[in-house]
């Protein structure tokens, strides 16, 4: 069926189609297949499972690269392209994200951006002899993407989120964990979604 997108709220990782059939159908982040965060006025194909929700939501192949709402052109990066930037932005759009399946490039690429972060935010709390003040707010407002790319990892590996409760097991749950995060995805579909890459 083919639609246009109405919303997309990032915080929330849910929006609105408006379809051909002049019927709103709510949709998850976790259905948008492409590689940019869906955007506000994109025309779109998507289908509906028995329970009448949507699935597989995907950008119309007959569709230019601009949007009816936003004239003005948009770039667009394939995963191959992506670079440290692009992979941290993804694991922020998909901020509270438990759903689907993130690959081994975006959970260690998010982990790099992450350390750069916590060791700017550490020079900048000696420099102004805060304490662990800036360090600090980093990680508080890191945790809950950094905990939905983890259970995204872990659901590429076929395993499900709950195994990040092993962490707390000091140094063996860690060393199962990186052994974890270090595997690559499973290569066919499972139980959380298609193969990532």
């Amino acid at each position: 069926m083919k639609g246009i997108i109405l919303d997309f709220s990032i915080q929330t990782n849910t929006g609105i189609i408006s379809g051909d059939d002049s019927v709103r159908y709510h949709f998850l982040g976790s259905e948008w297949k492409e590689t940019i965060a869906p955007q506000r006025g994109t025309q779109v194909d998507f289908d509906l499972n028995n329970e009448g929700q949507v699935i597989g939501v995907y950008k119309a192949l007959n569709h230019s690269t601009s949007s009816i709402l936003n004239t003005s052109p948009t770039y667009e990066k394939s995963e191959d392209q992506y670079n440290l930037f692009d992979w941290f932005l993804k694991c922020l759009k998909n901020y509270a994200n438990f759903d689907g399946r993130a690959r081994r490039k975006e959970y260690w690429f998010f982990r790099l951006g992450m350390l750069i972060l916590v060791i700017m935010a550490s020079l900048i709390d000696t420099i102004l002899e805060t304490d662990v003040i800036f360090t600090g707010l980093v990680l508080l407002a890191s945790l809950i993407p950094d905990l939905a790319v983890s259970v995204r990892r872990l659901h590429d590996t076929g395993k499900s989120g709950w195994w990040f409760l092993i962490s707390l097991i000091p140094i063996i749950g860690m060393i199962l964990l990186i052994i974890w995060f270090a595997r690559d995805g499973q290569s066919e579909h499972n139980q959380y979604g298609k193969p990532v890459k």
